[in-house]
């Protein structure tokens, strides 16, 4: 079974200033329990245990720290996806490993997650552009690997447009529904998801 990055893992990884990974980490829980617009950098900052001028320390303004979080979440998604791809098989396997990380690795970071597809429409004009790009990109690599499997006979669908909003679609849609305080983990909610996707699109079960 997959198994993924947690989101203070992926800050790790991506951000070297412990500064900013805690601002980046109370950015987040701000964000969820009270929203963009409600969320003071005063009170960010109190959940970094900072002073309250630090977050303009390291960000220009409150949009630049909702847009780090966004951008690093949309673009691990969009590097685990052709992570996945590199592994190789055929479209049926590729799919089934695309949908489980689609779906568990946006869910192991349910609360990041939610802030990136509830806020959005609260960064700039020049940030929703380059966020709007990463998404386009997911897309694609989804419509690739559905478009490789109608071509070799392993997939029977009839418009190959709609079927990949589809897929994508019912990805995206387990945030809202999902808890981390359900009986399943995200791992256990891709593979479901990821043998109904193949089961959607004609394909039959396979091992991720």
């Amino acid at each position: 079974m997959a198994t993924y990055v947690t989101l203070t893992e992926l800050f790790q990884k991506r951000v070297e200033s412990p500064t900013v990974r805690r601002l980046l980490l109370a950015g987040v829980d701000a964000f969820w329990r009270d929203g963009f617009h409600a969320s003071s950098t005063r009170d960010i900052a109190k959940r970094a245990k900072l002073s309250p001028a630090a977050v303009y320390v390291h960000f220009k303004a409150k949009e630049d720290l909702l847009f780090d979080i966004i951008q690093y979440v949309a673009e691990n998604l969009r590097d685990r996806l052709l992570e996945a791809l590199a592994e190789g098989g055929s479209p049926m396997e590729l799919l089934s490993r695309l949908v489980h990380a689609y779906v568990a690795l946006p869910a192991r970071m349910y609360k990041a997650s939610l802030v990136a597809n509830r806020e959005f429409n609260s960064l700039t004009v020049s940030q929703r552009k380059q966020i709007v790009k990463i998404r386009g990109e997911l897309e694609a690599i989804v419509g690739d690997c559905l478009a490789a499997g109608k071509e070799s006979g392993e997939f029977h669908f009839e418009d190959l447009s709609l079927t990949r909003m589809a897929v994508v679609f019912l990805c995206r849609s387990t945030l809202l529904w999902y808890s981390p305080r359900g009986k399943l983990t995200p791992e256990a909610i891709g593979d479901y998801y990821a043998n109904l996707v193949v089961r959607m699109v004609g394909g039959s079960a396979a091992a991720i």
